[in-house]
């Protein structure tokens, strides 16, 4: 989001500024986060469900190496195209990706070690039934692994944004923000994953830093990895300059040294079949 141009979009820009400006700085942090609950060994076949450009895939199956392997499914062919045009590794197990919604999963039932979700499962139209779906996946034993992300207003940098557009943009525009943040009691994700047949179920609260060393002006191109940009893009001029000065005021409290720097918390929760 430059300060001369406003928002501006071509059909991939959503999954490329994904990949630019948030999976290095809040993705993969979180992702060694969520893994570290696994207990992977070398062979364990993993399931990652709403891989997104494939950041937990990657990881995961450097984790468990070559002997293993890795299915990664998603909704959106553009995501999956960002994760298909990495690189594999030679020290890395291979990694097959799915385009799939969360429910029906299109993998086989019962031949996963390990299913994953990282910042997915409050997007899924139908929870209970996602959920139902990653235990089918699973062999009896097998381990769940969820992140969700806590309150909006646990997490700094995204309240700001969200500050910024309830000030100049449509109420219901400015709440789609919200989506990520829309399921944030820990408790109620605990339950819901047990309600689907998990067993021995752990939930705890984490918090990292998110540090966006560009500044104000990169902390604002978050906007343009959310499913709002392509709206924000057709604002008309004016709209956008109001837009990028209440993001600038926002933002403000958190800069200092040059950077934007802010919490960001999720629950995580882990279970058995």
């Amino acid at each position: 989001m430059s300060e001369d141009t406003g928002f501006q979009f071509t059909d991939d820009a959503v999954p490329r500024a994904y990949e630019e400006v948030l999976v290095h700085r809040l993705f993969e942090p979180w992702a060694l986060l969520l893994l570290d609950a696994c207990d992977f060994r070398s062979d364990a076949v993993v399931l990652d469900v709403a891989t997104g450009p494939g950041t937990v895939a990657r990881l995961a199956a450097k984790r468990i190496g070559p002997g293993g392997r890795v299915v990664a499914t998603d909704i959106s062919r553009p995501m999956l195209d960002v994760a298909n045009s990495k690189p594999s590794s030679p020290d890395s197990a291979p990694i097959s990706y799915i385009e799939s919604p969360a429910a029906p999963l299109r993998v086989e039932n019962a031949v996963f070690d390990f299913v994953v979700c990282q910042q997915g499962l409050q997007f899924f139209p139908d929870r209970p039934a996602a959920l139902n779906e990653m235990r089918r996946a699973l062999k009896p034993g097998g381990q769940l692994a969820i992140a969700v992300w806590s309150d909006i207003e646990d997490n700094a940098v995204y309240a700001a944004l969200h500050t910024a557009l309830r000030e100049t943009v449509p109420r219901d525009l400015a709440d789609r923000l919200l989506a990520p943040f829309n399921w944030p009691d820990a408790q109620a994700l605990k339950n819901t994953i047990e309600a689907a047949g998990f067993h021995e179920t752990r939930v705890r609260s984490t918090t990292l830093p998110l540090i966006f060393e560009g500044g104000i002006a990169q902390a604002a191109r978050a906007l343009e990895a959310t499913p709002l940009a392509p709206s924000l893009a057709t604002l008309p001029a004016e709209a956008q300059h109001k837009l990028k000065a209440a993001i600038g005021a926002n933002l403000a409290p958190l800069f200092s040294n040059g950077k934007v720097s802010a919490k960001m918390t999720s629950n995580i929760d882990v279970a058995r079949t």
